[in-house]
């Protein structure tokens, strides 16, 4: 969430006015529960918040459709955010932020070139971090340090940023 939070706070510094944001406000629902869960959670999100932000990895991918086939007169404000297998692979996109997150070791020779194309990203970060830690836990923290130019060579990163530019200037803040 804070990378989500920071890309949009990026984007908002190219609005021509500014608009409140107040941040991302996590549901409850996992893209995992039943479809009629998340459709119902997406309809308690759409009538508090300008945009919902589907996540789901690789093995979901036409979940969010099929969500927005449920809300033809708002499915642009629902936003997909799916990666080519996981979001932990993005994590991987910026060599530095991995030094910063695990000083001691020399993680990048180890961060492969196409991020995307790891089979488990969560054991490459794992073991980029000098695997003294859970790499969910350090997923956060990494979302807030990760470079953004970095993460604008992924290119499930740059079609999610596309969708969320558009749906942003659909909605004029943008």
């Amino acid at each position: 969430m804070p990378l989500i939070d920071r890309q949009i706070t990026e984007l908002a510094h190219g609005a021509p006015v500014g608009f409140d944001y107040s941040g991302v406000v996590p549901g409850e629902c996992f893209t995992v529960a039943h479809r009629d869960l998340v459709v119902r959670e997406v309809a308690d999100l759409l009538s508090y918040f300008d945009l919902v932000m589907i996540h789901h990895d690789h093995n979901e991918r036409s979940k969010v459709d099929a969500i927005r086939e449920r809300f033809p007169g708002d499915a642009h404000r629902i936003v997909a955010l799916v990666p080519v297998r996981e979001t932990e692979a993005w994590m991987l996109a910026d060599p530095a932020a991995l030094k910063e997150a695990a000083p001691a070791r020399d993680a990048a020779w180890e961060v492969p070139h196409d991020v995307e194309k790891v089979a488990d990203p969560k054991v490459v970060l794992k073991v980029a971090l000098g695997g003294r830690r859970d790499a969910e836990r350090d997923f956060g923290r990494l979302g807030q340090t990760v470079a953004l130019d970095a993460l604008r060579k992924v290119p499930a990163y740059r079609v999610w940023t596309d969708e969320l530019r558009r749906a942003m200037e659909r909605l004029r803040f943008l």
